[in-house]
């Protein structure tokens, strides 16, 4: 039986992360395994480290629970290994707590807002955490990987793909060496295929986190030399990659290109609304709420939404705007903006800590979706709006028009007032029909998705030579 390995080498080292990417790897991997027996292939989640295919267990893909605290019964027994693995745990933790403490205390000292922001920032953001992660700690844990793996299997050429075999490029990588096994695959004989969810940080850099440019600038250069074929998540990422491509290489790069739309796979039955916290449902209920659903980040301009409520709250048209997503990069003018303006708080918020079920909510009770991104991959929000049945209007893309078609309404983000005017006609006449979604509206779910990706491989795969 041919192979597939799917590459799962960032998410089981950042588990806690559950944006874009990290949901469409979970998902992704949930459904294939299942779905490649029907082409008899097996599939293998792998980490790709220092040359080597590490197998991934596809529980380390999420989260773990913590464990509940258990009482010891009378008949309790000692058990060595136990105790001293959980002493470990502790005395890790200890450290974790002492070394945040400095940190904290060095903060305070310096008093600085940018020094504090570089010390305490999590691993996956620009700082000295990323730094001691990606100098100390990723390459001790490839180290003990690939002892484990050494002591399990002594001969490690049962994980080396083959003739006939495939490699997937799913995980976003973009800050791993993952080419020197890359490489080893390919002189195996392996055809090496990577999904692409966008290509902004070269085409856009502008819009992205410092640290990520040069990393991502990196990837794609060596992802033109050793991938064989790209898969996109969207037509419109297709052509953004043809027409980069083609204009610096020239149209003789030899790369296939194909594309598969992501999945939706939410639940659209009755919400059990006990848990919602009050300051939540409050602002449902006291005036027409519009959302607006992503990353605070400045790709998705979240400015030209305040500068059209600020002006609909100037003509005393009665609307809540709401920012949910968390806090990303180059938006420290944007929070002070959003803090300082006389209706935070009144009509409007930002909430950075909502949960599946307080989202799911807010879709429900919303008048509208509003997403005046500049560029986007995909724009999951609109599928995910649409699914729950709330209208949206979105800012007159190439990727909005493709997952939007003629479900949704359009502004022009060229003419400030385009999508001012349009809430005040729906404030004044009601949504139009038009915009209206229909009850029988369904986006594939990600079996489909996974399913039409396989398909995608499976043809791709016709056509090496």
């Amino acid at each position: 039986m041919k192979k597939i390995y799917v590459d799962c080498s960032f998410l089981p080292e950042n588990p806690e992360l559950n944006t874009g990417i990290q949901r469409v790897v979970r998902e992704i991997m949930r459904h294939m395994e299942h779905l490649a027996t029907e082409d008899d292939y097996k599939v293998i989640p792998v980490n790709l480290s220092y040359g080597q295919f590490v197998p991934v267990d596809v529980k380390d893909l999420y989260r773990k629970k913590k464990k509940e605290n258990i009482e010891p019964s009378p008949t309790f027994k000692l058990n060595t290994k136990e105790l001293a693995k959980k002493g470990a745990m502790w005395f890790v933790l200890y450290l974790k707590q002492i070394y945040l403490a400095f940190l904290n205390l060095i903060a305070a000292i310096l008093y600085r807002p940018g020094v504090r922001a570089f010390l305490l920032a999590p691993r996956n953001r620009f700082g000295l955490n990323m730094f001691i992660d990606k100098i100390l700690i990723q390459p001790a844990k490839a180290l003990v990987r690939l002892i484990a793996i050494r002591i399990r299997h002594r001969d490690t050429s049962e994980f080396l793909p083959k003739s006939g075999d495939v490699l997937l490029l799913l995980d976003s990588s973009w800050h791993m060496d993952i080419w020197p096994s890359v490489a080893k695959a390919k002189e195996s004989g392996a055809k090496v295929i990577a999904v692409l969810y966008d290509i902004i940080p070269v085409t856009h850099p502008e819009f992205c986190e410092e640290p990520l440019i040069p990393a991502f600038g990196k990837w794609f250069e060596s992802a033109l030399k050793f991938v064989d074929g790209f898969i996109a998540i969207s037509a419109t990422v297709k052509n953004d990659f043809s027409t980069f491509v083609e204009n610096k290489y020239g149209p003789d790069h030899g790369k296939k290109l194909d594309f598969f739309h992501l999945g939706s796979d939410f639940n659209f039955t009755e919400i059990n609304e006990d848990g919602i916290r009050e300051q939540v449902r409050r602002v449902f209920d006291e005036r027409p709420t519009y959302l607006m659903v992503s990353t605070l980040e400045p790709r998705k301009n979240h400015s030209y939404l305040l500068d059209t409520f600020d002006g609909l709250w100037a003509k005393g048209i009665d609307v809540n705007l709401c920012f949910i997503g968390r806090v990303g990069w180059k938006v420290d003018d944007l929070l002070e903006r959003i803090k300082s303006n006389s209706e935070y708080q009144r009509r409007l918020f930002f909430w950075s800590d909502i949960n599946d079920v307080e989202l799911a909510y807010c879709y429900k009770h919303a008048s509208m979706l509003v997403f005046p991104s500049f560029i986007e991959g995909f724009g999951l929000p609109i599928i995910e709006s649409l699914g729950h049945g709330l209208p949206v209007l979105a800012s007159d893309t190439p990727i909005h028009r493709e997952v939007g078609l003629d479900h949704i309404g359009y502004f022009d983000l060229a003419h400030p007032g385009s999508l001012e005017k349009q809430i005040e006609g729906i404030e004044k006449n009601g949504i139009p029909d038009a915009l209206r979604v229909d009850p029988d509206y369904r986006w594939l779910d990600w079996e489909s998705s996974t399913r039409m990706l396989l398909d995608k491989i499976n043809k791709m795969l016709l056509t090496f030579k």
